[in-house]
């Protein structure tokens, strides 16, 4: 039904309506799992917990039905078992949360010729458009790890970060430079000193996993290997780093969502006064460069010059959310077509004085983060059009 906070979601029985209050084991933005009528796997939690279930896994439809793991943790015990054994056969050593000076590592692993290897397993969720992303969110703590790996593959350490694809099976994994551009930057900065991999799984309800060829399968709480392989290769998802660049340059795109709680009447610049009805509202704009500046100079509500029609509503909306779009070419115009086509009221001339377009701001009476029309509208373009895909 929602979700307050990020380590909370709010089901529903479907049977009787009864709301249920679970712990949320991802703290990522996983929009794309908690919209409205998202169907939830729930455990039951042992006692002592705040609440009595955890959303253990949710059944998605991004283009074909899958079961879609939310504890992110466990992708180290599927690691565990069907991975590193294959990476690293007749291993000396295996040991899981290893410590070196202040860092904790997921794995230490000595190969049969004696060489130490640091591993970090990271689960990513976020795949659409036949791409995985990772993360979703921005994310200090991966950033930190990715860093400080490759300071101690100079210590003779051979650094390595395993990205474990959740579901969907996509053609490739791209650094996400939208949620995250300073990871993404430093994805292909450290490219020759930490070797990164990705694999696809596939979860059942059960919550068996396996390789997305098939090759072999686990059972996340037994651990049980159920087939033997040691053929990754078809489970192997390529890595993409041809646009790390596009992250440094600064360069874009980026939509702002507002919610305004109350009627408002504004002047607007050169548009005059304008009436504007409680509602969600999105804004269209580029920026060749200085995105991100760009982007918290809209969100400020004092201390600026009115200087863009968005800048004068800025200071009424309730909340805000920016969403950038890191993009080669400048997409405002694409990006308000498509919001005009999922229904969005387009409020005339703003923001659009200086193309041809109806508008750059439409109105939505519902939010349009927990719409599948929208969110479909902001992977296409993420996922695919702003790196020319």
């Amino acid at each position: 039904m929602r979700r307050p906070n990020r380590f909370l979601v709010i089901a529903a029985d479907p049977e009787t309506g009864e709301e249920l209050p679970c712990h949320c084991p991802n703290p990522g933005s996983i929009a794309e799992f908690t919209i409205p009528g998202t169907r939830l796997i729930l455990e039951r939690r042992q006692e002592g917990g705040k609440t009595a279930w955890t959303a253990a896994a949710v059944r998605y439809d991004g283009g074909r039905e899958a079961i879609v793991p939310l504890f992110s943790a466990r992708a180290n015990k599927a690691a565990a078992v069907l991975l590193l054994p294959r990476l690293f056969p007749q291993a000396r050593i295996l040991q899981p949360e290893y410590t070196i000076g202040g860092s904790r590592f997921d794995f230490l692993v000595e190969d049969r010729n004696g060489d130490r290897h640091l591993i970090e397993i990271k689960a990513c969720s976020l795949v659409e458009c036949g791409i995985a992303m990772f993360p979703d969110a921005p994310s200090a703590r991966a950033l930190k790890h990715l860093e400080e790996l490759a300071v101690l593959s100079f210590a003779g350490y051979k650094t390595h970060v395993v990205f474990m694809i959740m579901h969907g099976n996509p053609g490739r994994l791209i650094p996400n430079l939208h949620s995250d551009p300073a990871f993404a930057v430093a994805m292909g900065r450290y490219a020759g000193r930490v070797d990164c991999r990705a694999y696809a799984l596939r979860v059942d309800e059960r919550g068996n996993a396996s390789l997305a060829s098939r090759e072999g399968s686990i059972n996340y709480e037994s651990l049980a290997i159920r087939e033997e392989s040691s053929n990754l290769a078809a489970a192997e998802v390529p890595i993409d780093l041809r646009h790390t660049e596009l992250a440094q340059s600064d360069s874009g795109s980026y939509m702002m969502l507002l919610h305004l709680a109350h009627q408002v009447e504004i002047a607007v610049g050169g548009l005059g006064r304008l009436k504007f009805e409680p509602g969600w509202y999105i804004y269209c704009g580029s920026a060749k460069k200085g995105l991100a500046k760009r982007v918290a100079r809209h969100r400020r509500k004092i201390g600026k010059a009115l200087h863009w029609h968005i800048d004068y509503l800025v200071p009424h909306a309730l909340s805000i959310k920016e969403i950038p779009i890191y993009s080669y070419r400048n997409l405002e115009c694409d990006l308000a077509a498509a919001l005009g086509s999922m229904g969005g009221k387009a409020i005339p001339r703003f923001g659009s004085t200086d193309c041809g377009c109806e508008s750059h701001l439409f109105r939505f009476d519902t939010d349009p983060m927990k719409k599948r029309a929208f969110l479909d509208i902001l992977f296409l373009f993420r996922h695919r059009k702003s790196l020319g895909l």
